[in-house]
């Protein structure tokens, strides 16, 4: 009897180790967006937030309905593309302005627009799986 209850004992340390290592992983794709809507809902249900419980009630049915992981990650792929096409436009223009000679208030207005199109396109290729 002994025997067994040290074998269940452990049965269950490990079942229950599983399972928080499981909980730990991160979502991705449809099942992230789920998670994030369920836990915004539960939030404005706690908070009596009634317009807000309505809209994500919707949010989370579309989801359910509509979301394919494959339709994400081709959707993913084409924001990056842009991402990157934005920047190379961008660094053209900037060439082509100091090129020009242009006045320094041009150049550093395409600068900027540069550092904005890099950091969008830095922001979107850590979120790719």
């Amino acid at each position: 009897m002994k025997h067994l209850s040290k074998t269940a004992l452990i049965l269950l340390l490990a079942v229950g180790a599983s399972s928080s290592a499981y909980a730990d992983a991160p979502l991705a794709g449809c099942a992230a967006k789920r998670d994030s809507i369920s836990t915004e809902l539960r939030l404005a249900r706690e908070k009596g937030y009634a317009d807000k419980v309505t809209g994500l009630q919707r949010a989370l049915d579309e989801v359910n309905a509509h979301c394919r992981d494959d339709a994400l990650s081709e959707r993913r792929k084409q924001k990056l593309i842009q991402a990157q096409a934005k920047v190379s436009q961008t660094e053209r223009s900037l060439r082509l302005a100091q090129e020009a000679n242009k006045e320094p208030k041009k150049i550093a207005k395409l600068q900027g627009r540069l550092q904005k199109a890099q950091s969008d396109l830095a922001a979107l290729q850590a979120k790719q799986p």
